[in-house]
């Protein structure tokens, strides 16, 4: 399986080189920049400032963003790698691994594929596949199928938080009991990641150190809001330019600047700075043999103790923590040396590539999955690859494979019933039930008297017939159907019309030229984003626009039914899905989606409303 997972990502590294050497071509390079400053930063990295030749003059126009990676060439053709930390109107800070020599010279930036994130993945499965006699070797059997998973039905799990319902409270009992791994299954708004932040308390109060990933910043953003709820001392590991704001003051990078020995680095590398910036000064009087090169070894001498110094405060800082949070790629065996985690929690499990999974396992006791596979998978670039198997997650294997270590939290807490049955009844054997809380809400309280529109919760407008044609954009080649969007924005102006906020109203698709088309036609404050964009997300009414509309019933995209699960299940206390039956219905999912809505009562066609 090694071999296979190293195989796809050599195909899927390809396609993302090609998809890159184009966008160059569109994006360009950042070239002829002076390195204005560059200096120590934590964890042995080096910010480099680089600006345009001309004083006070902008950055031409780029793509870089922060946390882009990126390749700094100078004029003897070196090459060094590195990371966007900010981008300014006038500058742009770069992360690299050192300092830069010919710092007199021009540089060039160069876009790059993320070729640490790679680097990081195959070294994960070289030491996973040769693994022996660890605890590495012995989680690899278990979870590629070779050795049964083991439980401890005796072990102490204590009391049943009273905010965790009845489901919630069984995954968590499973994940306790589990001594190499479980799976929590979280259909949408069953409350996975509030689940997985009372386990993670469960764990720290026996003691255990724990090591909280997800494939994304954000989903490592929310878990750690989470868990930080529940009382517990989290520490945010990763570029502070990719966490969220409201965890700024978590990141280790912040706590170690924090630190009362943080004085003291900064002081001798103002002093490593200062005689660098001597030693590139020109003066009338000619410098004495070597003393620019003694100026500029007494500042890397300065910087090292800096180092020093600054790997001591980190060194407390991790040791202190109870849980650390961060991405699957971003963990560091450079920062994190040999520290090993009692347990590893991976939410989102099923929206990451198996290999990044093989990343934090090194250093894990046991590990516990949290996701959906009923939801999207991963993205992949490389189509081969896909359809070869790498879009399969390691929760999704596991579940085929061992069903009986997973656990379906039940009771959701977003959607009306009406809303929620067609999901629950297609993918989780009509075991979802709606919470009290939720269960009957719809559109009724937040309406007004000013207009009318009909409340209930469910409702497909059909355009068969309408001639709502479906058409190829030029640029990108995704599809549109301006008819239907037209009908969508009608559809929108009408909710608010009846006192809706446009806020609470939000319009998706699977294809992003519909998009784009959307955001140029709803009224303003309504929001409109791609399935893909907005899963993860809710909102109290969600227009789904399929755009599909033609004579020979191709659905493209629509044919995989985990994203139309996604769209199905953002809406709160409206949903409405505007489509052609004559092009979908040959679909068999399809075909039950259609007789679905006649069986709630919410099938129309758009003759209906036609003026």
């Amino acid at each position: 399986m090694f071999a296979d997972f190293r195989r796809w990502m050599a195909l899927e590294a390809k396609e993302e080189s090609q998809r890159l050497a184009d966008g160059k071509q569109k994006a360009g390079i950042l070239k002829g920049l002076k390195l204005h400053e560059q200096w120590s930063a934590l964890a042995g990295r080096v910010i480099c400032q680089f600006r345009p030749k001309t004083q006070g003059a902008s950055l031409p126009p780029h793509r870089f963003r922060s946390g882009s990676p990126l390749i700094v060439h100078d004029v003897e053709q070196n090459q060094v790698r590195g990371l966007v930390a900010s981008v300014r109107d006038g500058s742009i800070e770069v992360v690299t691994q050192d300092f830069l020599e010919n710092d007199d010279d021009p540089f060039n930036l160069i876009p790059s594929d993320d070729e640490v994130t790679r680097r990081r993945m195959e070294f994960a499965l070289k030491r996973a596949a040769s693994a022996q006699n660890i605890r590495l070797a012995e989680l690899r059997d278990v979870l590629l199928g070779e050795s049964p998973p083991r439980f401890n039905a005796t072990a102490e799990t204590g009391d049943a938080p009273r905010s965790l319902n009845e489901s919630q409270w069984d995954a968590v009992e499973n994940a306790l009991r589990a001594e190499d791994v479980a799976i929590i299954h979280g259909p949408p708004g069953t409350g996975k990641t509030v689940t997985l932040a009372h386990l993670i308390r469960k764990l720290v109060d026996r003691g255990e150190k724990v090591l909280a990933c997800a494939p994304s910043n954000l989903a490592v953003d929310n878990l750690m809001l989470r868990v930080m709820a529940q009382g517990v001392r989290a520490v945010r590991l990763g570029h502070p330019a990719r966490v969220s704001e409201q965890l700024h003051d978590a990141t280790l990078d912040y706590q170690a600047r924090s630190h009362p020995d943080a004085k003291l680095a900064d002081k001798l590398i103002r002093d490593a700075q200062a005689k660098l910036r001597s030693a590139g000064r020109y003066t009338r009087a000619k410098p004495a043999p070597g003393e620019r090169t003694a100026l500029r070894d007494e500042a890397r001498q300065l910087f090292d103790d800096a180092q020093r110094i600054q790997r001591q405060t980190l060194d407390q800082i991790l040791s202190n923590a109870q849980v650390l949070c961060v991405t699957l790629t971003g963990v560091d065996d450079d920062l994190l040396a040999g520290r090993t985690f009692d347990t590893v929690v991976i939410d989102e499990a099923c929206q990451a590539v198996e290999p990044a999974c093989w990343i934090p396992l090194a250093r894990s006791g046991r590990v516990i999955l949290a996701g959906d596979h009923c939801q999207l998978p991963p993205t992949i670039l490389s189509q081969e690859a896909a359809s070869a198997g790498f879009s399969d997650s390691m929760q999704q294997r596991l579940v085929r494979k061992r069903p009986a270590i997973a656990r379906l939290l039940k009771r959701q807490y977003r959607m009306h019933t009406s809303i929620m049955d067609f999901s629950s009844l297609e993918f989780y054997d009509g075991q979802l039930e709606a919470d009290d809380s939720v269960a009957t809400h719809d559109l009724q309280p937040l309406l007004s008297d000013q207009a009318y529109v009909d409340p209930k919760p469910w409702q497909f407008f059909d355009t068969a017939g309408a001639d709502f044609v479906e058409e190829e954009d030029e640029t990108t080649s995704s599809r549109v159907n301006d008819a239907e969007a037209r009908f969508v924005v009608k559809k929108a102006t009408q909710l608010i019309d009846a006192g809706i906020l446009p806020s609470a109203i939000s319009v998706i698709s699977p294809y992003a030229a519909q998009v784009r088309l959307l955001r140029n036609q709803l009224p303003p404050g309504v929001e409109a984003d791609s399935v893909d964009g907005f899963q993860g997300r809710e909102n109290e009414v969600v227009i789904i626009s399929l755009v599909r509309s033609n004579t020979s019933g191709e659905i493209g995209f629509l044919h995989d039914t985990r994203r139309m699960n996604v769209a199905l299940t953002r809406a709160r206390r409206k949903l409405i899905v505007v489509g052609d039956s004559s092009t979908i219905g040959g679909n068999s999912f399809y075909e039950r989606f259609l007789q679905y809505a006649e069986a709630v009562d919410g099938y129309h066609s758009v003759w209906e409303e036609m003026e």
